[in-house]
């Protein structure tokens, strides 16, 4: 009986044994991806927050420390943004040591993870929370960054998160609204900036930190003090050539993006990129390089052939040998590491980032393609899947953004490609929510081609996409994503009137879009309903051409209205000026119903208003429909008044229309241009007896020829329109 206990207590205490081994390995694991695993905030010491950078005893309390401590204390999400050097880091740090209770601190490594996982806390510890240092480096390299803040929200983990201001702040923003989360919803009133101190502030620090005001270069950051960038400047200026080459060729690695976890370098991409400037030589001697520049404290050798630079001073310290534009240095990166799938998905990532955001959108979204493309080239026939599946869902991503700016067609059919061959890596069972999100991605993609070709079978699949991902979100889980599917839905739905059963599909549309604020109402997701606001008004606007005309282009002006005056058109202006286009639109349609000329004028009007944005450089498309529509509306208004007067403005605003090349690839858009104007042009022929040049029944009727070809097979109903109004003229005309 003895021997059987203890036979018994030894198989426990193994399997216990076991299970602690499996358990430290995992966490062992871990630590790749996390630098710190819940660790009590009370024994973080300052290089597990701050990294290499200095940490004094001294530390000046500004406005920002009061609201991270109040956030932390009341579990919210935090987000402090500011320019380097300002000490948002610091604030965290200094939030954590003087917190009257103690935390459990989790700190996510910016370097991708093969399958995402937050740590368990095997001890049950309250008062988490997870802290993302430079949150723009974070969601740049770890793929799975939305899944983080989507497990956090249903774990109540609170996320404190630090990033740059200006550009990097808007890459952040822009980043996740393509994951369907938004920065208001996750942050909400706890986005707080470090304000700039004076120059009196900063030389009572440097008083009280023993340092000359005169040897410092202070740019209204306590870091420019602590920093001592003056003095970098001084070591980089009286540098040799090698060492300021080698700084030069670092901070072009940092700009275009190559670099692993916040600023660790590889010497390996070091090494090949100052080939380039003719700078190469054996270990030995680039290991006397590397160690001079870290005994002058501008990067840190680390172990396993990596070195760690100091972002501060490749932005503020390190003068390039002559000025060049970020196209050039993105482009000698591409061509540098043309062989290598890795560097070139980090590159085009980056240049991928700076496109959402920069006038010169499509020379970057085109150079991110080329990397992009050269990289699915290099990794064509291997069985590295997980780069794979990252390469095609940029490239889906970059086309779809390509598209609404050039050849939708080919751009939106690419995008569709790269979509569906992702699919085959990512199954519904394996990673569902994945799953649906690409089918989301999916749905956008068809919906956007419908606009320019096959409406019908495009909307068609659109919607099947959407169904697909509805059954996979929830309102428990994903009630962002459910939302903004559901408003898609709707679009596409609405979309699809156009090819046939208009009523039925309106009806559906507005269905979805109803289904789209029963979340918000449930949930508070989105906040802002006005996007679901902007498709219902369009909705009602197109179903008032079948049904109850005056109340339902009521209603969407409305809502237009309603939209109009939402915090989420004051941040886009293209959203305001195509928000006042399709009223200008819905008031000339209301022309039809009542107060003809009233309304045809208040079109006018706010088209006019639209125009102040939708200008011919920046919007050139959207600056075409909306001449479209004046020209429409000044036809209309020849029928109550002046009528010779207005059909040569509804003219010369059509002719207008069509001086863009691009608009024949908009087939409703064009085809309806073509039929307004034969249409004005056959009634200026009947008034002036064809004594205009231009102005003659033939060349009307060619104009209404060249809508139909537009239209047919792309909408049957617009083709329809337009067959029976030549037929009409035709017999006006004696054949």
């Amino acid at each position: 009986m003895e021997i059987g206990l203890l036979l018994s207590f030894i198989g426990l205490f193994l399997s216990v044994m076991l299970s602690l081994l499996a358990f430290y390995r995992k966490r062992k694991e871990l630590y790749n991806y996390y630098s710190v695993i819940w660790k009590s905030s009370r024994k973080l010491s300052p290089k597990e927050i701050l990294g290499e950078r200095p940490c004094e005893d001294f530390y000046m309390k500004r406005n920002v420390d009061e609201l991270v401590l109040n956030r932390i204390e009341s579990k919210q999400n935090i987000l402090i943004i500011g320019q380097p050097l300002s000490g948002k880091t610091r604030a965290v740090y200094n939030a954590f040591k003087n917190a009257a209770k103690k935390y459990y601190v989790l700190i996510p490594r910016s370097v991708p993870m093969p399958v995402f996982q937050i740590p368990t806390d095997y001890f049950f510890r309250k008062n988490k929370v997870i802290f993302i240092d430079d949150l723009q480096h974070y969601i740049e390299k770890q793929d799975n960054y939305h899944l983080l803040f989507r497990q956090a929200q249903l774990k109540n983990l609170p996320i404190i998160a630090a990033c740059h201001s200006g550009k990097e702040f808007t890459k952040v923003k822009n980043k996740l609204t393509e994951q369907n989360l938004n920065i208001d919803i996750l942050f909400g009133s706890g986005v707080a900036e470090v304000e700039k101190i004076s120059a009196d502030t900063g030389k009572q620090v440097a008083e009280k930190l023993g340092m000359k005001w005169d040897s410092i270069k202070f740019n209204g950051t306590i870091g420019s003090i602590f920093m001592r960038l003056s003095e970098m400047e001084r070591r980089f200026d009286t540098g040799d050539i090698i060492e300021k080459t080698i700084l030069r060729v670092l901070r072009n690695l940092y700009l275009s993006g190559i670099y692993d976890d916040n600023n660790i370098m590889r010497t390996d991409w070091i090494k090949k990129a100052a080939a380039r400037h003719e700078l190469s030589a054996k270990e030995f001697e680039w290991a006397g390089w590397l160690k001079s520049l870290e005994e002058k404290e501008f990067l840190k050798v680390l172990p396993g052939a990596k070195i760690w630079a100091e972002d501060a001073y490749l932005e503020h310290v390190v003068k390039p040998e002559a000025e060049a534009p970020l196209l050039d240095i993105f482009h000698t990166a591409i061509e540098t590491f043309k062989d290598d799938p890795e560097v070139l998905q980090l590159v085009g990532e980056t240049i991928y980032d700076y496109a959402l955001d920069d006038p010169q959108f499509l020379e970057f979204m085109n150079l991110a393609i080329s990397a992009f493309s050269r990289e699915l080239e290099l990794l064509s026939g291997t069985d590295k899947i997980n780069q794979l599946k990252k390469v095609k869902y940029s490239l889906g991503q970059a086309y779809f953004n390509l598209s609404q700016s050039l050849d939708t067609l080919e751009n939106s059919r690419l995008a569709i490609t790269y979509f569906n061959e992702l699919l085959v890596h990512v199954t519904r069972d394996a990673d569902p929510y994945e799953y649906a999100r690409i089918k989301m991605k999916l749905g956008d993609a068809y919906r956007f081609l419908s606009f320019v070709d096959d409406i019908g079978t495009n909307c068609r699949n659109a919607i099947s996409s959407y169904n697909e991902a509805l059954e996979i979100f929830t309102i428990e889980t994903n009630p962002l994503d459910l939302a903004i599917t559901y408003n898609n839905l709707g679009s596409a739905c609405g979309l699809l009137a156009e090819s046939g059963d208009p009523v039925e599909n309106c009806k559906r549309s507005l269905e979805a879009f109803s289904e789209a604020r029963k979340v918000r109402d449930k949930t508070g997701y989105p906040p802002n309903d006005a996007f679901t606001k902007f498709n219902t008004a369009n909705t009602f606007m197109y179903l008032s051409g079948f049904e109850e005309k005056e109340k339902n282009l009521l209603e969407a002006i409305k809502l237009y209205n309603e939209y109009l005056n939402s915090e989420a058109i004051r941040k886009s202006a293209r959203n305001r000026g195509g928000t006042l286009n399709n009223m200008g639109y819905a008031y000339m349609l209301l022309a039809g119903a009542v107060n003809r000329k009233e309304n045809l004028l208040k079109a006018l009007e706010i088209f006019d208003e639209a125009l102040k944005i939708r200008n011919k450089e920046q919007m050139p498309i959207d600056y075409t429909e909306t001449m479209c529509n004046i020209g429409e509306t000044y036809k209309y208004l020849s029928e109550v008044e002046n009528e010779e007067m207005n059909l040569l403005r509804a003219k010369d605003a059509l002719d207008e229309a069509l001086t863009l090349p691009e608009i024949e690839k908009h087939p409703m858009t064009y085809s309806t241009i073509r039929y307004t104007l034969g249409s004005v042009i056959l009634d200026l022929a009947a008034i002036s007896g064809g004594k205009r040049d231009g102005v003659n029944i033939d060349s009307g009727m060619k104009q209404l020829t060249e809508a139909a070809d537009a239209a047919k097979g792309y909408s049957e109903a617009h083709y329809t329109m337009i067959v029976e109004e030549i037929e009409k003229r035709k017999a006006q005309h004696g054949g």
